[in-house]
């Protein structure tokens, strides 16, 4: 067969491999499957490509398909069977960027058979359509198979949004890299696209990215892809997928993510909307960054789905204290559609969360609003179920301990004091006594200041402030109630005005 077919021939072979030539009539084209060539069956009356396809090696279109009339000279009706034969409409622009010219100046040795032979057929004529991993036969580079990673698709690739030849079909059936297999592939392409957004725009567009990205409107890598409607076309009615990052699945993620966000808030934003943040950040806390978090809504991605829900499994604690953040990603797979709970504070954080709030670690503004705390700490508004069952038999010791502030939730004077009253633990009236409360400390009065030095509050639990006016005020005894170390004008430059319920002028004054 080399001998017969010179170099160009073989090389214009190429294209009449690929070609497909009917015999039908031009009218029932359209309607018919296109039947291929029959390039065997020929093989006695074609010595060369270059009689039928020499416009293949020059790049001429025009020449690169025989006229009808020579078809016409062998099926005129009398030496063969009439056929009515017309070369294939220009179908367009395709994904392969390919010059017959250009590869035969560069390899002098390329024949057609080098590319267009039937595999294990060297048959004169026995051909097929050329095989991508055949380039890498001849490509030395890094690449061992047509679909790896080291490729440069842009070699052999134009984007695929000028590729205007390719069908929907064909566009939603593009076969996918290897890379795009490997379970951690939707975490880390990101890089990848930002490194070398070119690659990308081999097989996708603008529409491929923004089925998950929410941010992809002012993503610049996203941007620089163009948009293509046979891919908004593929991807319409497409959940998106979310994969969880590995800094999502630390225990401490619920509060630490703040920080994360706040550093790098562009890389939420690939998931999130600004409605997914504010299902539980209701403060104002965390507002400029919400500002910068992209507002969803119709014609971009969804992001992940919160929820706020109750936790069922602490019973007898306020359900405002249950309240985690559920988050599922909206997929027909069951293996994506799986609740993810995020829980912000440990159990028992309604306990202890005063030292974590007074100290400032936690930011409680960035989720809460003010009328969530004031729910509890605004007098006995919150609902029943801090307190353990039984508390109020049990409770004289911790709140004298000062393990808890009870009158953060609770006013002394109204509601403790009633119960006291009624109970016989405190006195009628401002001028009635009663032992019964310290009836234990046999020299009570005398020990009495330390105690209230200690909590002051405990004590307006059953004693009104006319109380303790009697011994300590100018009106009564006169007695000093400031212990040892007391810097009287430390006090009266925070607040002047109490120096004046005991004293009926500025004892500062000189």
């Amino acid at each position: 067969m080399t001998a017969r077919v010179s170099r160009v021939a073989r090389l214009a072979l190429a294209t009449c491999a690929a070609a497909a030539l009917t015999f039908a009539a031009p009218a029932a084209r359209a309607q018919q499957p296109v039947e291929p060539f029959p390039h065997a069956k020929h093989a006695a009356l074609f010595p060369t490509c270059a009689g039928c396809h020499a416009g293949v090696p020059a790049g001429d279109a025009a020449a690169v398909f025989p006229p009808p009339t020579v078809c016409a000279q062998c099926h005129d009706g009398v030496i063969q069977k009439r056929v009515s034969w017309a070369p294939p409409a220009p179908r367009g622009l395709g994904l392969l960027s390919f010059s017959h010219p250009a590869h035969l100046a560069k390899a002098k040795d390329v024949t057609c058979t080098s590319c267009h032979a039937a595999v294990r057929d060297t048959a004169w004529m026995h051909v097929a359509k050329a095989s991508p991993d055949g380039c890498v036969g001849c490509h030395a580079h890094r690449a061992p198979a047509h679909l790896d990673d080291a490729n440069r698709c842009t070699t052999c690739h134009r984007p695929l949004a000028a590729a205007t030849g390719l069908s929907d079909a064909r566009v939603a059936a593009l076969p996918k890299p290897v890379s795009h297999g490997r379970a951690d592939f939707l975490a880390a392409h990101g890089a990848s696209a930002r490194a070398n957004g070119m690659q990308c725009a081999t097989c996708h567009a603008r529409e491929s990215c923004a089925r998950c990205h929410v941010d992809a409107s002012r993503n610049t890598a996203i941007q620089a892809l163009a948009s293509d409607a046979r891919v908004a076309r593929a991807v319409a009615g497409r959940a998106p997928t979310y994969p969880v990052p590995a800094t999502h699945a630390a225990a401490d993620f619920g509060v630490a993510h703040g920080a994360l966000a706040t550093a790098a808030g562009a890389n939420c934003a690939t998931c999130h909307a600004r409605s997914s943040c504010a299902t539980c950040h209701t403060g104002n806390g965390a507002a400029a960054v919400l500002r910068d978090m992209p507002a969803g809504g119709d014609g971009t991605a969804p992001g992940v789905q919160l929820k706020r829900a109750v936790d069922p499994g602490r019973p007898g604690v306020p359900a405002a204290a249950n309240v985690v953040a559920a988050a599922w990603i909206p997929q027909p797979h069951a293996a994506d559609s799986t609740v993810r709970h995020v829980r912000v504070h440990e159990a028992g954080f309604i306990r202890t969360h005063s030292q974590a709030a007074a100290s400032g670690e936690l930011q409680c503004a960035s989720c809460h609003a003010q009328s969530f705390c004031t729910k509890c700490h605004a007098g006995e508004k919150a609902a029943r179920g801090y307190h353990p069952a039984n508390f109020v038999s049990t409770h004289a010791p911790q709140a004298y301990a000062r393990d808890v502030d009870c009158s953060s939730c609770h006013n002394p004077q109204a509601f403790c004091r009633s119960c006291h009253i009624q109970s016989g633990l405190a006195p009628r009236s401002a001028t009635q006594r009663s032992a019964t409360f310290h009836n234990a400390q046999p020299l009570w009065l005398l020990l009495h200041g330390r105690a209230a030095r200690q909590d002051l509050p405990s004590c307006t639990t059953c004693h009104q402030q006319t109380y303790c006016m009697q011994c300590h005020s100018q009106l009564g005894a006169r007695i000093n109630p400031h212990g040892p170390g007391f810097d009287a004008e430390k006090m009266a430059s925070r607040n002047g005005r109490i120096c004046l319920a005991c004293h009926f002028t500025n004892p500062l004054n000189k």
